[in-house]
């Protein structure tokens, strides 16, 4: 049966869905990322939470998952995790119901011992896209998500 089934190569490139194409490509990367994060303990969600963290600083947990723009769910899960790892402080905001977070030492820590694997799933997608890809998705992605904000 699955014989007649096209190659998945077959189906992203003949996909007409800007976002089923966007979408596969996201848990594609995911899934690379993920592959290399998991041995320091750590997923690519949780990662670019504390990587958000420590370049802007404490921020409401609401306003991490629009920075990151990921639902209700997948953030206070992830929260969660971070907070009972220790990788992340949680405090009331002035109205009460407001939950700040706020990257801990061991956090900062954690991010430093996840940095080889991060940048082996770099030198991963870098060595896998046609020379110079890497560089221009990256800096086109951005443009990707604005426009999807503000469309």
């Amino acid at each position: 049966m699955s014989s007649n089934l096209p190659n998945p190569e077959e189906v992203f490139r003949q996909m007409p869905c800007f976002c089923g194409v966007l979408l596969i490509a996201a848990r594609s990367v995911s899934r690379l990322y993920n592959e290399e994060l998991r041995s320091a303990g750590l997923e690519a969600t949780q990662h670019a939470m504390l990587m958000v963290l420590r370049h802007l600083g404490s921020m409401a947990v609401g306003h991490l998952g629009e920075r990151l723009a990921v639902d209700k769910t997948t953030i206070s899960r992830n929260i969660k995790i971070l907070e009972r790892n220790g990788w992340v402080d949680l405090e009331r905001g002035r109205d009460g119901r407001e939950r700040i977070a706020t990257i801990t030492r061991a956090g900062t820590k954690k991010l430093t011992s996840a940095r080889p694997y991060w940048d082996r799933a770099q030198q991963r997608m870098r060595a896998a896209l046609p020379s110079g890809s890497f560089e221009v998705i990256r800096r086109e992605l951005p443009n990707v998500a604005l426009a999807a904000l503000t469309a």
